[in-house]
């Protein structure tokens, strides 16, 4: 039984014994016994077998709002033959490696996350051996924007702390280590072949028999789930064309997550930019755009990013898969086909990922807030990172490995350039510099709205 003495929790299972301490005895309850759910299920798994449920929630013994990073070291996730994940279809299958990846990665974190979360995983699919080995390869969690007296103009903090986007970010640097690799900067130390080959362009490629699948634990904020709960279906399996629901003007508008928010707002075309002065003396609420809206960017210009694209050919996702609130119609729209008819310099394209849905997860109206803390790790790192997303830094005030001024070290590693201005690296980059000005004309000329752009020096 769990006993509580003011704000402590115990929870004791035979021998062992579980404690927790919180700000009040229901919380400290909550944590002591989702505590134990988490460490027997890390214990239980082994990296072998998959969960069946939904993620429990990862707690600590301490609470603070400056969490340490993880003390125990992360061993290797091991590929593993897809046959061998339980799991309906494979969407079903998708849904278990993922929860699965974050059990694992969240039961060596010192940390109370208890609340609602989204989860966001990125995985390869290697059939370089005939045979379908999945391995994870980036995990973030989150719901949060960093707030607008807290944003570092710089690129010293992480401006958006939702699970997709902090996953992305991870995928970013898990292709950075690949680019090492390749080039021979390090020796390769994953429990696979490197997935990058060299392309008759010059560049850097992803193996053509490597596939990349995304998982997001429910529809990203924005266009993909402007839509209601009921409305919410299941995916088949066998459906592989994209059938997008267009039925009035206010669907496939680009939409603003809203400062100290959780929900999206369209963007106005001709609103003042947003200024450094102007958010510092809170004459202006920070907006950072939806997730969906960054996604549907990806099918366009690529998970690369500008930087990698200096040396990597646009990276597309495979596959798009959902734990709750999926509708194909509005998924399928926001995700790329609002973009059905814009034309891209090669070797850009517009991406159509099979889209689907983990069976048998109803969607449900959830009151309580999410926890303002995010995890991000990524292949080859040996502790998972923790940050505080309103703050949009780690303990202490540590930087983010995820923050751009972190990222632009990955890229200084390989540029023969001494320039240090980030706006200027990025108009470098002409083919992506370009690629862009076509996206970002053809919204405008669709009157979807307009891309916020945040100030820096």
């Amino acid at each position: 039984a769990v006993v509580s003495t003011q704000s402590t929790g115990r929870l004791t299972m035979g021998n062992r014994a579980f404690d927790s301490v919180a700000t009040n005895k229901k919380v400290a309850k909550q944590n002591v016994a989702e505590l134990a759910l988490r460490t027997l299920h890390s214990e239980n798994s082994g990296g072998a077998s998959f969960t069946t449920s939904s993620p429990v929630v990862d707690v600590s013994q301490k609470q603070s709002r400056d969490p340490e990073i993880m003390v125990n070291s992360i061993s290797q996730f091991i590929p593993i033959h897809s046959s061998k994940i339980e799991g309906k279809g494979f969407f079903g299958k998708v849904g278990r490696f993922s929860y699965d990846t974050y059990n694992r990665l969240a039961a060596s974190v010192q940390l109370s996350t208890v609340g609602r979360k989204v989860i966001a995983v990125f995985f390869i699919e290697d059939l370089r051996s005939g045979i379908p080995m999945w391995s994870p390869v980036s995990l973030g969690t989150g719901n949060r924007t960093v707030n607008g007296d807290n944003i570092n103009f710089e690129g010293k903090t992480v401006n958006d702390s939702h699970a997709e986007i902090t996953a992305r970010r991870g995928l970013r640097r898990f292709l950075w280590k690949q680019l090492r690799f390749a080039y021979g900067k390090e020796d390769n130390s994953m429990p696979f072949d490197v997935i990058l080959e060299e392309s008759s362009s010059g560049l850097y490629k992803v193996n053509h028999r490597v596939r990349i699948h995304l998982f997001i634990s429910t529809a990203p904020c924005g266009d993909s789930a402007i839509f209601p709960i009921s409305e919410a279906t299941q995916s088949m399996e066998h459906i592989t064309e994209h059938t997008p629901t267009m039925e009035n003007e206010k669907q496939g508008l680009l939409r603003s997550k809203m400062e100290s928010g959780q929900g999206t707002n369209p963007t106005i075309v001709n609103e003042d930019p947003l200024t450094i002065d102007g958010l510092m003396m809170g004459d202006q609420r920070l907006k950072t755009m939806s997730c969906s809206d960054k996604v549907s960017r990806w099918n366009v210009l690529g998970l690369q990013g500008c930087l990698l694209s200096e040396f990597l050919e646009p990276v597309y996702m495979s596959s798009l898969t959902l734990g709750c609130l999926y509708h194909h119609g509005h998924l399928s729209r926001a995700v790329c086909c609002r973009y059905r008819d814009i034309e891209l310099p090669a070797p850009y394209k517009l991406n159509h990922p099979l889209l689907g849905c983990v069976p048998g997860q109803e969607a449900e109206r959830e009151l309580g807030k999410t926890n303002e803390m995010s995890m991000n790790w990524c292949a080859g790192d040996e502790r998972v990172e923790v940050l505080d997303g309103c703050r949009g830094r780690c303990a202490k005030g540590v930087i983010s490995r995820l923050a751009r001024v972190s990222i632009l070290k990955e890229y200084s590693d390989f540029a023969s350039t001494q320039q240090k201005d980030y706006n200027k690296i990025k108009d470098a980059v002409t083919g992506y510099t370009h690629a862009k000005k076509v996206y970002n004309d053809f919204v405008k000329s669709k009157n979807y709205g307009v891309w916020i752009k945040k100030p820096i020096y």
